[in-house]
């Protein structure tokens, strides 16, 4: 369903509350719907199409993933692919639950968090307080959210698109 731009604002500008170590508040945050929200999502779209995977970010688990983490997520990817009937090493299915990420799973919003790439994960911290109070926010008006990392992956598509500049981190 349609969310309306004023609750999104209104969600928005509750949630820039959040604690900021030294209150350097350092978030940026691109919003897409409609038009917009289409014609990132064919980009994407259009990019996998072509055989692309992506910016290819670094990793976003630490390399050599330990217990009990490895075995956390493992179980979390089984427990995703199965509620969304998918066999977790089929490669044509894997391959749709992406687009079907990158196509938000039919939200009609998608919110982009951003910081300075030069920022440590002190600063992180602080936009991961943002991303809570949005998703919370959200919550408490009847929205559901879905934090996504796959969108680091595509993060040209993202800035090319929102008119982010370079040196911003997804």
């Amino acid at each position: 369903d349609p969310v309306p731009q004023d609750v999104v604002r209104e969600i928005l500008d509750t949630a820039r509350h959040a604690p900021s170590g030294g209150n350097l508040q350092p978030w940026i945050v691109h919003v897409v719907s409609g038009t917009a929200l289409e014609a990132l999502t064919a980009a994407a779209a259009a990019e996998i199409a072509r055989g692309s995977t992506g910016d290819n970010v670094p990793n976003v688990y630490p390399a050599g993933l330990w217990e009990p983490f490895r075995g956390r997520r493992s179980a979390s990817g089984r427990d995703r692919y199965s509620a969304l009937g998918v066999a977790e090493k089929e490669e044509a299915a894997r391959r749709d639950l992406l687009l079907r990420n990158l196509r938000f799973f039919g939200a009609p919003v998608g919110i982009f968090f951003m910081t300075d790439s030069r920022m440590q994960p002190w600063q992180w911290a602080d936009v991961g307080m943002l991303m809570q109070n949005v998703m919370l926010l959200a919550r408490e008006r009847g929205l559901d959210t879905c934090p996504q990392a796959v969108w680091a992956n595509w993060s040209a598509t993202v800035r090319a698109l929102t008119g982010a500049p370079d040196g911003l981190t997804i």
